[in-house]
């Protein structure tokens, strides 16, 4: 972490430095930043490269949680133990105020994210004499982390209530259609440089999910085939006890101050192999029994951004919108057989949906599939989006 924490300073390092040349004459040279040019070196390329993964790891943890709390995932209730953030309760509410800090925690590394992955991709393309095989995993990697970013601007923030999209460098606010569009241009540059083929698969189920959310189905299915399948490892976020899963230490056996709908109780009581997907642990406040998220168990515990089931899961269900429902079966009950879930003998719409509720349980796909399939639970006027913040407002001459 303190390599990283040197990267993750240099926007303001740089931001500062003129004004502070003067100042700073007589004061020992600080031993947690480096000069911006120290990192225009190919020696500096497997940093900055770990550096942006990092970076989307801690970012993807804080916005998921928010948006699973917005969503009819989890909910927040004051007699949780320890669950006491009036901040987290505005969200679950969808009464969120532009002051939010918990929206702040995850706004704020989401532009770092953009800005490190754009910048990798710049220093790359300025570097002579590096390792032909080292400078197209960092393109790849600034291509496929720029893309994610710009996905996140679309899919989860927004100007209003229900207008999604973003800001790039203080720039004028992008509307989700638009963030789209840029996200899915870096992510087809993201593919063509490819270091792999399961890289390649990971990239075209990204891709597959941002036209299945736009409502594009040709285009996710024609991804989507060519995406992740059985058994690519899942594409995720990585933590350690210095950089944990939110998940964990906000809505979970760290501390929940979020808890999971009744509905997931439910689900393993009906059937008690849905555990194997579907991990909870009991909390009890006030007399009352809460069920928290124990899937990702500790602080450490990886957090799922793509996976094979999810990519079967948009085929299925891109099968069944094209009326064909026996096309799907087998897909479906393929990711109910790899998680030990009994098979299913028929599948609709409305089991396609379900069935994502339960494979997708905790990795922030649910408040984009209760807007899509026009079932968010909160009333008109919420908030169905995380919103862009004062700290964004003030600092941005465009608001």
């Amino acid at each position: 972490m303190k390599r990283f924490s040197v990267f993750i300073t240099l926007a303001a390092l740089l931001m500062f430095a003129g004004a502070c040349t003067d100042f700073s004459n007589s004061i020992d040279p600080v031993i947690n930043q480096v000069p911006d040019d120290r990192l225009n070196d190919a020696t500096q390329l497997n940093f900055l490269i770990n550096g942006v993964q990092v970076r989307f790891a801690t970012t993807l943890a804080n916005v998921m949680v928010l948006t699973s709390g917005l969503s009819d995932e989890f909910f927040f209730d004051s007699r949780v133990p320890n669950a006491t953030f009036p901040t987290y309760r505005d969200i679950d509410l969808g009464g969120i105020t532009l002051d939010n800090n918990s929206v702040d925690a995850a706004y704020n590394p989401l532009g770092e994210l953009r800005f490190f992955s754009d910048d990798l991709v710049r220093r790359a393309g300025t570097l002579t004499g590096v390792d032909a095989t080292l400078a197209k995993r960092a393109n790849f990697t600034g291509y496929l982390y720029g893309g994610i970013a710009r996905y996140l601007y679309a899919a989860y923030f927004a100007l209003n209530p229900t207008e999604g999209g973003g800001v790039i460098d203080n720039g004028p606010f992008i509307p989700s259609a638009q963030m789209y569009d840029l996200a899915l241009e870096k992510l087809q540059l993201a593919l063509t440089n490819a270091p792999a083929p399961v890289d390649a698969r990971v990239v075209s189920s990204l891709i597959a999910r941002l036209h299945l959310v736009r409502g594009n189905f040709a285009a996710a299915r024609t991804a989507a085939a060519a995406g992740m399948v059985s058994p690519d490892p899942a594409f995720q976020g990585k933590y350690n006890t210095q950089s944990t899963n939110v998940y964990w230490s906000q809505a979970g056996l760290g501390r929940p101050q979020f808890v999971a709908d009744a509905r997931f109780l439910a689900y393993v009581t009906a059937d008690p192999t849905e555990k194997n997907r579907i991990a909870l642990s009991p909390i009890v406040g006030s007399g009352l029994t809460f069920q928290r998220q124990a899937k990702y168990a500790t602080e450490s515990s990886p957090l799922d951004f793509m996976s094979w089931q999810e990519n079967s899961l948009m085929l299925a269900e891109l099968d069944v919108r094209d009326g064909n429902a026996a096309a799907a079966l087998p897909r479906v009950n393929a990711v109910r057989t790899s998680r030990s879930v009994a098979a299913l003998t028929s599948i609709n719409l409305d089991g396609i949906y379900i069935e994502r509720d339960k494979e997708l349980f905790v990795t922030g796909v649910r408040l984009l599939d209760q807007r899509r399939f026009g079932k968010f639970h909160l009333p008109a006027g919420t908030w169905q989006y995380l919103p862009i913040t004062d700290d964004e407002r003030n600092n941005n001459p465009n608001f």
